[in-house]
């Protein structure tokens, strides 16, 4: 069986969801935006790579992963990461 590859563009994102923020790398088709692929019906997670979640309040990073997918009902904002952010995880 053969399959496709797709080349995909990074963006790097912080995604709140609840008391928890999320840095991470989201993969997007050529030319798609974020809210295209958030207002799509056919996907119900966000999958995120070189993930870093940290507590809003204490500023604590929790928890670091290479993939973690997010369910899109539950994200409350997700924005642009700074373009000095650090990328953990990865």
């Amino acid at each position: 069986m053969i399959f496709a590859q797709v080349e995909k563009e990074k963006f790097h994102a912080v995604i709140f969801i609840g008391r928890l923020k999320v840095e991470g790398i989201i993969h997007l088709l050529p030319q798609e935006r974020v809210t295209d692929f958030l207002d799509a019906d056919d996907i119900d997670f966000l999958p995120v790579t070189c993930a870093t979640v940290f507590h809003v309040d204490s500023g604590e990073a929790l928890y670091t992963s290479k993939f973690m997918s997010l369910n899109k009902k539950e994200i409350l904002v997700i924005c642009p990461a700074d373009s000095e952010a650090k990328m953990f995880g990865c």
